[in-house]
């Protein structure tokens, strides 16, 4: 499951984390950007580094992590509302054997701090994009999930040259009715209620979090979710400009994304595909994940090279 990357002794392990240290070090000093390397083991006699890094930007702290081999092509995974990386804790090691998965908390998410300005699906496109710059990646395949693949249809819509494949997991391209009514009834208490524990409970966030503010944030996200002005909101119909290969997933009962929506983009994008795993819902890449990476490892891929 874990890429055969190095074949480890003690020699080996002590070189590659002097090395990482050194690459690292110029980050150390740097407000923008700071690397650090988060763990290096040793697993069925292979090296397994995963790096952490903080980008500032626009007033937040933006934290990424980065497992898998440098040299494999990157596949950035951008995570649902009031979640965070977490949500990809099960797939992630099915992928590293195929990427260098970078995994980013969104801006008030996780342990990326919230910043000054406006929350919005164009605030995170512009998150995830200054993200890739910062690390030097010119093209990347792209997973989101829930406002996580809203963000990747934005991305792949507005940058087509930045996107080589993207994958959706439960996730909309426009806001339908029973969605913005449902959204409507969210509130901080409303959510407390029925997350009292585990990964979504306000006590997992505010345990990682720099800066929590739990009112704030469920607030507004709720808004991003039911935004639909246009520019700053769900794609719509800019979806049309994507030129990459599209994979949607979603489960047969997810009741937050919408099938006709899914087989309506299907329509706009011919050779969009679309895979539904029976009796999964929204969560499906928490509940299925080595489905989804199934899924993944077998998409189409746009033909011009990962970088």
């Amino acid at each position: 499951m874990i890429s055969q990357l190095v074949q480890a002794d003690e020699d080996t392990v002590r070189d590659v984390i002097h090395q990482t240290q050194e690459r690292s070090r110029p980050f150390l000093d740097c407000a923008a950007d700071v690397a650090d390397i988060r763990t290096v083991s040793v697993v069925h006699g292979t090296i397994v580094a995963m790096e952490k890094r903080i980008f500032e930007l626009a007033g937040a702290a933006l934290f990424v992590e980065i497992s898998g081999h440098e040299a494999l092509p990157p596949l950035l995974l951008l995570h649902g509302g009031l979640g965070s990386t977490a949500d990809f804790a099960e797939l992630v090691p099915l992928l590293t054997d195929d990427y260098r998965v970078i995994c980013m908390d969104s801006r008030g998410h996780g342990r990326s701090t919230r910043g000054d300005v406006p929350l919005s699906y164009q605030r995170l496109e512009q998150d995830a994009l200054a993200v890739l710059d910062g690390l030097g990646i010119t093209r990347a395949d792209v997973m989101g999930f829930s406002d996580g693949g809203i963000t990747g249809l934005r991305l792949a819509a507005h940058h087509p040259d930045r996107v080589r494949t993207l994958f959706t997991i439960g996730s909309d391209w426009q806001l339908p009715e029973a969605s913005r009514a449902l959204s409507s009834q969210v509130t901080p208490q409303w959510w407390r209620d029925r997350n009292p524990d585990g990964p979504y409970s306000e006590a997992a966030y505010a345990e990682k979090n720099p800066e929590p503010d739990f009112e704030r944030l469920v607030t507004e996200t709720v808004a991003m979710w039911i935004d639909n002005t246009g520019t700053p909101g769900y794609p719509g119909e800019d979806v049309r400009t994507i030129t990459a290969p599209v994979v949607m997933i979603r489960g047969t009962d997810d009741r937050l994304s919408s099938h006709d929506l899914a087989s309506a983009l299907q329509d706009v994008l011919p050779g969009a595909e679309l895979h539904e795993i029976p009796d999964a819902g929204h969560g499906v890449a928490a509940s299925r994940p080595a489905e989804v990476a199934t899924i993944i490892r077998r998409a189409p891929r746009n033909r011009t090279p990962a970088t």
